[in-house]
């Protein structure tokens, strides 16, 4: 029944939607020329909100609006039932207005509305998030508006309140990484040039506000405190990225409501449409994980406030791994320290843990989680690593603590199908929500939580649990299946399989490759380890190295062949500017690309073996004869390479430089 109702008042959304845009084209063809591009100006604020929700766990929004006027038979129109940790919530009232012929130029294209008249989002149940929220609007009203983060790859804004002190973060769903909004000119040039290269084939596409609210749920519910409170949210500004056909559209509709006020009453909202996204808590204090980990090191805490981080970073580990965080280096988790001699009692307050003896004040805040809840493992070119598992206090085992607070919850079935639906519930309140896709995601988290678990019972410590083996556990209808897909522990058995003085050849057949499918997390994880020689007999993962390989030869030859050739035609024939500079420029784009670029890839360090008796010799020491068309990958030191190609690109460019001197 509910979907049936949510289906129906999809619909009507639609129709009132697509009479409005019939009216405001028929309208703005008989009435208007064609807009030129105009430049809005938001002196007026914009109108305010007015709560009139209950405090059930379903709120009921009434909106009482001027502009919200549609024609009689559509009075009775009701609006999307969401949550209230989600969108828009409850039943629409709408009254008529006098005309709005005399305010003319005094509206503001930005929603010109009654101080009652903006349908938002409530959250009842969580007064500290309502009235940062409620501060955020009320802001935007008096023209204080968010301002876009230069950081970052997708279109993320700092809110702010009237006073202009930034209370939270905004991350619109159309301007995520992969969104067809996103400001930020790098990704329009990755869609545009790479397409194929485009998006994790792991994570379904427009899901980052949503991840980010569901991060935030999963926090709350395992009582972490990691995550700052983050919930979905619509919020309109002039500063958001919009298309021009949005802003066209909100300036004829704002014509047509000042000229001819009876047709423009049947409008339901002016201004710039709300965008949803997420909104996140800001918290304040807080420093890059990079920053204090650098400063920790040069300056060892005390035994106590290394307890007390080691707690807060379990919890780190703990949220990622359930919900498999695809993004987390050490640029996305902030830290909060308070030396000891500088805590005060306020400051204590806010420590979430149970750390008695510590004195100090450090806190983790886990942002940026937009990139989470994949509906697979990932099993790609990349596998997309816990990058805190590489940090020494991974090496520790889980605390007592730790253990006492998520292995009951997490070990309760009736807790992860409680945590399966609240998830649900809000997943649900996207347009686009795929069941199916869902449950994938689903199928990883409970996998996830499964290893996790196991975890904790034997006391492991967060670099063994990314080591365990991936799982997914599906949901039949008739009983729960567990799907153990071996990863890292086969890597070991690979190695340990080999001869004692060959531990450092890894091979990967096609028979593992058919058993496991993550051939290619193997790889991976050999690369990284720098392994002396690697085999690969799978054709597609084979030529996937051999790819990239091929890439970084073409660059670094580049480099040097056009940088020598620079030097030489700068000394032979100083007459040609045009064919130096052309060659000392694509000499220096080359080597920029292979240092910025393919330099980190982990196959930089690699080449391709071809010399037939040493592979003769390998084939006969490792019994290797089994194999099929193997490519065979040997370890070599980058840096000799990376120097000389340096050295070439500087001379070349120096000698231009001074010719360039001389000329002018």
């Amino acid at each position: 029944m509910e979907k049936s109702n949510t289906s129906d008042n999809t619909s009507d959304d639609d129709k009132v939607e697509n009479e409005e845009e019939k009216i405001v084209e028929d309208v703005a063809k008989q009435c208007f020329p064609p807009l030129p591009d105009v430049t809005y100006s938001y002196s007026n604020p914009t109108p305010k909100l007015s709560n009139s929700c209950g405090g059930s766990d379903t709120a009921n929004i009434r909106v009482v609006s001027d502009l919200n006027l549609r024609n009689p038979s559509l009075l009775k129109y009701k609006s999307r039932s969401r949550s209230a940790d989600g969108i828009f919530i409850g039943d629409e009232t709408i009254r008529s207005i006098p005309s709005l012929s005399s305010r003319r130029e005094k509206v503001p294209l930005l929603a010109r509305m009654s101080d009652s008249s903006i349908t938002h989002c409530s959250f009842p149940g969580d007064t500290v998030y309502n009235d940062m929220f409620q501060q955020a609007v009320e802001a935007i009203e008096a023209g204080v508006y968010p301002k876009r983060i230069a950081q970052g790859s997708s279109g993320s804004y700092f809110v702010r309140n009237v006073k202009g002190e930034i209370i939270g973060v905004f991350k619109p769903k159309n301007e995520e990484p992969y969104g067809h909004m996103n400001p930020k000119w790098l990704k329009w040039m990755q869609r545009v040039c790479c397409p194929c290269c485009f998006g994790r084939s792991c994570l379904p596409l427009n899901q980052g506000y949503l991840s980010e609210a569901a991060a935030s749920l999963v926090d709350e519910k395992l009582q972490l405190h990691v995550v700052p409170k983050t919930k979905v949210v619509r919020l309109a500004a002039p500063t958001f990225n919009y298309s021009r056909i949005d802003h066209a559209k909100a300036q004829t509709k704002q014509r047509i409501m000042e000229k001819y006020p009876n047709i423009g009453r049947h409008f339901h909202r002016l201004g710039l449409p709300r965008k949803i996204g997420s909104l996140q808590t800001f918290v304040s204090g807080y420093k890059d994980a990079n920053c204090w980990l650098a400063q920790f090191e040069q300056e060892p805490l005390s035994e106590a406030a290394k307890v007390q981080f080691q707690r807060q970073f379990e919890r780190l580990v703990i949220l990622d791994y359930i919900i498999r965080n695809t993004d987390r280096g050490s640029d996305n988790w902030l830290i909060k320290y308070v030396p000891e001699d500088q805590v005060n009692g306020e400051q204590m307050v806010d420590v979430e843990c149970d750390d008695k003896e510590s004195s100090a004040l450090i806190k983790i805040a886990a942002i940026d989680n937009g990139l989470a809840f994949p509906l697979k493992h990932p099993d790609e070119w990349r596998a997309y690593p816990f990058h805190w598992a590489w940090l020494k206090q991974a090496r520790e085992p889980f605390s007592d603590e730790t253990r006492r607070l998520i292995l009951p919850r997490i070990d309760d079935l009736d807790f992860v199908m409680e945590l399966c639906d609240d998830l649900k519930k809000l997943f649900e309140t996207d347009q686009g929500f795929d069941p199916q896709i869902f449950e994938k995601q689903m199928s990883v988290l409970r996998g996830q939580i499964l290893n996790l678990c196991q975890a904790l019972k034997e006391s492991k410590s967060p670099l063994q649990l990314v080591q365990m083996p991936p799982m997914i556990i599906e949901k039949t209808k008739e009983h729960v299946r567990s799907k153990t897909r071996a990863r890292w522990d086969s890597f070991k058995q690979i190695q340990m399989s080999l001869p004692q003085e060959h531990s450092d050849v890894v091979v990967i057949d096609d028979a593992y490759l058919r058993e496991n499918g993550y051939a290619v997390a193997v790889l991976e994880k050999a690369l990284m380890e720098k392994c002396s020689y690697i085999v690969i007999e799978p054709t597609v993962l084979a030529n996937q190295a051999k790819c990239s390989i091929s890439i970084g030869n073409f660059l670094h030859r580049t480099a040097v062949l056009l940088g020598s050739a620079t030097v030489i035609i700068v000394c032979y024939f100083p007459n040609l500017p045009i064919v130096w500079g052309t060659t000392c420029g694509t000499s220096v784009v080359s080597c920029a690309l292979y240092w910025c670029g393919w330099s980190r890839d982990p196959c930089s360090h690699y080449q391709v073996e071809t010399d037939k008796q040493k592979l003769e010799e390998m084939w006969k020491k490792n019994s290797l004869s089994f194999l099929i068309n193997p490519v065979v990958l040997r370890y070599q030191n980058d840096r000799p390479r990376r120097t000389f190609q340096m050295l070439i690109v500087v001379a070349s460019t120096t000698f231009v430089v001074l010719k360039c001197f001389k000329l002018l």
